[in-house]
């Protein structure tokens, strides 16, 4: 016998979603996650730039020596306008401060279009070295072949001084023996680092001075104005910010191997 009996229906389910309220919160909490993630990422970034750019320093400084060890006599800085090459005369340098001059030193890495060498943020690296002329015969002491043995160990004074601070220093000198890092440094080479351009601070501003352009791009570039340069450790304080990265050549390792090399004295 059939049953009439009306069928029976589950009662419905009702199906609950997110409201907007609980979005938000979901939202914030993913937002704050990941920010989380990117600043440490970031920070790690900035670090990774930073020894990139420590080691091409010692790989230029190195360079360098042995350029002077094959030549008797440094390089001269490269300019925006001679493809990577030491900008040279027949008696000295074009300039005295610059940038590294790659081609000349056979070094390898990302070049701008004024083919000058780039650190890892981008930004041409710079390169000074010593105008001085000892016995005064119109020849830079440390970029003219033989001059170094003309002028004899005894009487060569490289101009360039590193400071640990900009404060009470001189187009010459720093401001004392306690701010001097190094004294009488051949040459000099920096990045100006990750904030190179928006250089605000004191101890920044005293790594440039002047500009140098006459290059395919027809940029002008900051590069050092005097003889005196800044070094410290970097800081992130907004008045006195400073992450300019600077090694140098130091004169008593420079003699020790040209002397060692039979070219001094």
């Amino acid at each position: 016998m059939l049953n009439l009996e009306p069928l029976r229906t589950a009662p419905l389910r009702r199906e609950r979603g997110f409201s907007l309220l609980e979005l938000a919160i979901v939202l914030l909490i993913v937002g704050l996650l990941l920010g989380g993630l990117i600043m440490p990422l970031g920070s790690r970034m900035d670090q990774q730039r930073i020894e990139t750019s420590r080691q091409q320093l010692e790989q230029i400084r190195e360079a360098l020596t042995g350029y002077a060890l094959a030549n008797d006599a440094l390089p001269c800085p490269a300019t925006p306008a001679s493809s990577g090459q030491a900008s040279a005369t027949a008696t000295g340098c074009t300039r005295q401060h610059g940038f590294v001059p790659a081609a000349t030193l056979g070094l390898p890495g990302s070049r701008n279009t004024d083919q000058l060498l780039l650190d890892a943020w981008g930004n041409p690296l710079r390169y000074s070295v010593s105008n001085s002329d000892a016995d005064a015969d119109g020849n830079w002491d440390f970029v003219r072949p033989g001059e170094m043995r003309n002028v004899t160990l005894a009487n060569l004074a490289p101009s360039l001084d590193v400071c640990s601070t900009a404060a009470g220093s001189s187009a010459t000198a720093c401001a004392g023996s306690t701010t001097t890092v190094t004294a009488n440094a051949p040459a000099v080479v920096l990045s100006l680092g990750k904030d190179f351009a928006t250089l605000t601070s004191a101890d920044e501003l005293e790594n440039v001075g002047a500009t140098l352009g006459g290059g395919p791009s027809g940029r002008n570039y900051p590069v050092a104005g005097d003889e005196v340069f800044v070094s410290h450790t970097i800081s992130t304080a907004t008045s006195s910010g400073f992450d300019d990265l600077v090694t140098w050549i130091a004169p008593t390792t420079l003699y020790g191997q040209l002397v060692s090399a039979g070219r001094l004295p």
